[in-house]
């Protein structure tokens, strides 16, 4: 895949000048601000000279430039999750910011020290290791039309179920054992399709997902999810990620 030609940044973005990129404005404005860490260069296509990233193995934080308007477009990843992002037009800030999360903040402390940092009650839950309870809360409790509130009632009825993470993938439902990405595939989803409920395999083999069986309503569907549950789940034990 080739690189797609990005515009003249220098106006915006006087720190890059003609020819640098954003990691290295980055990487020194980090140093400044007296952060021993490395900042590398966005490996996706057409981002290599506006698009930086510092990365630990546990945290991940990106910075995008904005190309109509100066801003520095900000992502802090921590536990396969994103968990807060914000916009500023100040390196300084963006440098502070990068610094700030990569060095083991919580977010409290990220966004009083940086205040155009924002987050939601979910990062807050995978904070507080509380993901799963929270991620229940919020589908049954939304109004989002792609939500079978049927079927997110007749799931969190089942214990075996309630302890899994629930998350929606174009109107189907699935389970994770993990609360992060990678997300685990080995519990069976349910796909509503023209009135009925699919529950399929949706694995990551070559083969694909595999048909289980067919339900007239929600709370059989989710009779053959738990029928099919791996042996701990079905035991009714604690997640945990591979």
């Amino acid at each position: 895949m080739t690189s797609q030609p990005v515009p003249n940044l220098a106006s915006l973005y006087p720190e890059l000048g003609e020819e640098g990129t954003l990691q290295i404005a980055l990487q020194k404005a980090v140093h400044q601000a007296g952060y021993q860490l490395d900042v590398l260069p966005e490996g996706a296509p057409g981002w290599k000279r506006s698009g930086a990233r510092a990365d630990s193995g546990i945290r991940t934080t990106s910075a995008h430039l904005g190309i109509q308007d100066r801003c520095f477009v900000m992502n802090f990843w921590g536990r396969g999750v994103m968990m807060a992002e914000g916009t500023t037009t100040s390196l300084n800030e963006a440098a502070t910011a990068t610094g700030v999360w990569q060095s083991g903040a919580n977010l409290e402390d990220l966004r009083s020290a940086c205040p155009f940092v924002h987050y939601g009650p979910l990062a807050a839950a995978h904070e507080r290791g509380t993901a799963v309870e929270t991620m229940w809360t919020i589908y049954r409790e939304t109004a989002a039309s792609h939500v079978d509130h049927d079927l997110i009632e007749a799931a969190y009825a089942q214990p075996q179920l309630r302890v899994l993470f629930p998350f929606h993938s174009h109107r189907s439902l699935h389970f994770s054992r993990c609360t992060g990405f990678p997300y685990t595939h080995d519990v069976p989803a349910i796909i509503p399709v023209a009135g009925k409920y699919c529950v399929k395999w949706k694995s990551r083999s070559p083969q694909g997902p595999a048909d289980i069986g067919e339900a007239d309503n929600p709370r059989d569907a989710v009779a053959l999810v738990v029928v099919h549950l791996p042996p701990r789940e079905r035991a009714g034990s604690r997640r945990h990620c591979p």
